[in-house]
């Protein structure tokens, strides 16, 4: 697809896209890096009704593999499937955490995060899984906030990159190939 041809369709795409209003509030969330703890329990919980609840109607989600939910309901119904299924009893804990405001009424947050007790397709225990969320809040009227994405990023150890290998997303690491010797 030629480049001004791709243009027009991104903004047609724009034109079509409904953008519901936030709510004027109160959220559970008093404060950015709250999200994170009432987004810990209720995972810990498997309450996925209480994830919900911090995420505005039309938020996006995106998860490890790339899924992209784009509202509260769809976010909902996932994890929901999530802690009926594979994460079911799981836990989730944050192991670094920092935000950054972005003018008066936004903020990005970034954690650092841990979930053991997965279980892989056969029900079996799955090794404990680490990874990075990207977090954006906007302030409503009231002072407290809400959640309009997050990003989640798995953590693959020693890699820089992921290649396409035989089909598969593979983590990879260029510093056993930099030709230096080192």
């Amino acid at each position: 697809m030629k480049t001004s041809k791709r243009l027009k369709k991104l903004r047609t795409l724009a034109e079509l896209a409904v953008r519901l209003p936030l709510p004027s509030g109160p959220t559970p969330i008093k404060a950015p890096l709250d999200v994170v703890t009432r987004f810990v329990k209720a995972w810990n919980a498997g309450d996925a009704s209480a994830i919900g609840e911090l995420f505005a109607d039309d938020a996006d989600f995106v998860n490890v593999v790339g899924l992209w939910w784009t509202s509260r309901r769809a976010i909902r119904r996932a994890l929901k499937r999530g802690f009926n299924e594979w994460f079911k009893g799981s836990e989730f804990t944050v192991e670094k955490l920092s935000q950054r405001l972005v003018g008066e009424d936004g903020a990005v947050v970034l954690a650092r995060w841990r979930i053991d007790g997965q279980t892989d397709p056969a029900g079996a225990p799955a090794p404990a899984r680490r990874g990075v969320a990207t977090v954006v809040l906007q302030r409503l009227e009231d002072g407290t906030w809400l959640c309009v994405a997050w990003h989640n990023t798995d953590i693959a150890a020693a890699a820089d990159t992921n290649l396409i290998i035989d089909g598969v997303v593979t983590p990879t690491s260029y510093l056993d190939h930099a030709g230096d010797g080192s």
